[in-house]
């Protein structure tokens, strides 16, 4: 496979603060992920939950199958702005949107047999009315801990996880009601963030060992998302080869629905230094900058052991290793938020001053989706960079954060 080009953002074409999503990473990502298409014939759908922003949709919309989604409003959006093959997994549905959810999804996934039996009837009448198809799946858990995973934040099979199907239930409702699978079309399991093809492999097994006697009564097997897939060094012929040999064995299709793989490394958070505030206490300076971690990348403030990396500059984690290095800065937000920096630094080349550029690299993925306007802190533009040039697809304005709060 052809390698990831180099990003060719230029700062001081950038009004700040602002996500920059490079058209040519974009598509190189995209590229990939149809290779895999192409040699097995799997269905990718894009994850809405990682990155929605919609004016970009006709270029995803060349590549990829649908959408995968997670709430009513995602799933009108792939419907509106992508096309009709939305898929839906959440944990619960209400009631009250369920006639929507049924309006605008090709696929609904459920969390349990008891939302299945519960809304089962619904399903069956809309398609009777309508003549339009509906296809059902139910999300299964396979209980599977990746190599370094121990059930922290980011686990979904970890104990006590709220999401999906254990086979001891998946058994126990089935000795019950050996019809309980009556009207499904697939299973669907999401088990990962940000793995590699190994993992993927072993969870496979694992999801095999414990399911594997139910699949002949499916006609697809959803493998979810979490894979590094456009990496330059993930396995994508291993995944060819794992994807096409589980195809024949089960006779199903596989789907997946990559999310942080459409966007990695293809965008940026571009910032400028407003202030350069010294403490002699530290060993190092504070960089503030002109958005918000708290606001505008909050991952990075539930999980610490995430890495910003910043163009230009090494990320150092010990605080004791500060005096070996020059040019030592906490990058820190311009809300009034104590908490609001990073829990790791940065040394730079040169030292920084107000008015200089940060860029914050593979800044697109989850942090655009889970902007918030925190303390009426400006939410960055979104602009794609083409042909060394930037376009505005959307700036933000008082009345935006206006109309959030009432």
């Amino acid at each position: 496979m052809r390698k990831r080009p180099a990003s060719t953002i230029d700062p001081s074409k950038i009004q700040t603060a602002a996500f920059v999503i490079e058209e040519e990473l974009l598509r190189h990502n995209l590229g990939v992920l149809k290779y895999v298409m192409d040699k097995t014939g799997v269905k990718m759908y894009q994850a809405l939950k990682t990155w929605a922003t919609w004016p970009l949709f006709p270029i995803t919309r060349e590549y990829l199958d649908g959408t995968e989604v997670s709430s009513l409003n995602e799933a009108r959006l792939g419907y509106d702005e992508f096309n009709h093959e939305v898929h839906m997994y959440a944990p619960a549905y209400k009631d009250e949107e369920f006639a929507d959810i049924l309006k605008y999804c090709s696929t609904i996934i459920f969390n349990s047999f008891e939302q299945w039996k519960k809304f089962k009837p619904l399903v069956e009448q809309f398609v009777k009315d309508t003549g339009m198809k509906r296809e059902c799946g139910l999300r299964i858990n396979p209980e599977y801990l990746g190599k370094e995973e121990s059930g922290g934040l980011w686990t979904p099979c970890a104990p006590g996880s709220r999401l999906g199907i254990r086979i001891s239930e998946f058994k126990a409702t089935l000795k019950e009601n050996p019809k309980a699978l009556d009207g499904i079309s697939g299973f669907h399991f999401h088990i990962f963030w940000d793995k590699t093809f190994d993992e993927l492999q072993d969870a496979v097994e694992v999801v095999e060992k414990n399911f594997g006697d139910y699949f002949a009564q499916v006609q697809w097997i959803n493998f979810g998302g979490g894979q590094k897939i456009s990496d330059d060094d993930y396995d994508v012929e291993g995944l060819v080869k794992l994807v096409n040999s589980f195809q024949k064995k089960h006779d199903v299709i596989v789907h997946m629905e990559p999310g942080a793989a459409i966007v990695k490394n293809a965008g940026a958070l571009v910032a400028s230094v407003l202030d350069v505030v010294y403490r002699d206490d530290v060993d190092y300076k504070i960089a503030i900058l002109d958005m918000s971690f708290n606001a505008h990348t909050p991952d990075f403030l539930l999980s610490g052991e995430l890495d910003m990396p910043v163009t230009g500059a090494k990320i150092i984690h010990d605080e004791k290793e500060l005096k070996n290095y020059k040019n030592v800065y906490q990058l820190a937000g311009g809300t009034c938020v104590t908490g609001d920096k990073l829990g790791h630094f940065h040394s730079f080349a040169k030292p920084l001053k107000a008015g200089d550029k940060v860029i914050m690299e593979d800044g697109i993925q989850y942090n655009l989706v889970q902007c918030t306007m925190f303390n009426g802190v400006q939410h960055p533009s979104i602009v794609l960079w083409k042909g060394g040039k930037s376009e505005m697809i959307r700036e933000f304005t008082y009345e935006d954060y206006r109309s959030r709060m009432g």
